[in-house]
């Protein structure tokens, strides 16, 4: 059975330039993220998940649902035609406490014919400069313990487990 784990960044330290043309999602994008966000699972792995139900998610994200989006930080690329084959949405943490609170990866998707080939770390690595711009410290993201791509690919950029473990270096600034 696997678990979902919390991971965290410090979003500064990563001036790296996109290879992709990237912009912040807008409504207007709404329609055409949906089919993607539904079209990047495995429909198989999510039983009974329809493209309305994508669209519906997808919509409550943009639209700020739960927590309010960051539209700097959620961010879509695009192939040289201009068509739209990967996405970030990125939250405001959840807040009522005095120290601030991680923004919150809520979804990362590629279209299944552009996976594998660095847009995963093209818009995270652009949506850690756009917080560090904003003056926010740190990002996270939960991962199901057995998606071994995501692992690998939060890791390799410095993610580690949030809330810092007991005994384990708690200043992230």
């Amino acid at each position: 059975m696997s678990t979902p784990i919390t991971l965290a960044a410090l979003t500064g330290g990563r001036d790296k330039e996109p290879k992709v043309a990237m912009r912040p999602i807008n409504a207007a994008d709404v329609p055409t993220l949906a089919e993607l966000y539904f079209n990047a699972y495995v429909p198989a792995a999510i039983e009974g998940w329809s493209p309305a139900e994508a669209s519906s998610r997808l919509h409550g994200l943009i639209n700020g649902g739960h927590e309010r989006p960051i539209s700097m930080a959620s961010l879509l690329a695009e192939d040289t035609d201009s068509q739209i084959t990967a996405a970030i949405v990125v939250l405001e943490g959840a807040s009522g406490d005095e120290k601030e609170q991680p923004a919150f990866i809520a979804e990362l998707f590629i279209h299944p014919e552009h996976q594998r080939k660095g847009l995963a770390q093209e818009l995270l690595h652009s949506a850690m400069n756009a917080l560090h711009a904003m003056g926010r410290s740190t990002i996270a993201v939960t991962v199901d313990s057995a998606n071994a791509a995501a692992m690998a690919l939060y890791l390799s950029m410095d993610f580690r487990r949030w809330p810092p473990q007991s005994g384990e270096n708690e200043d992230w600034d």
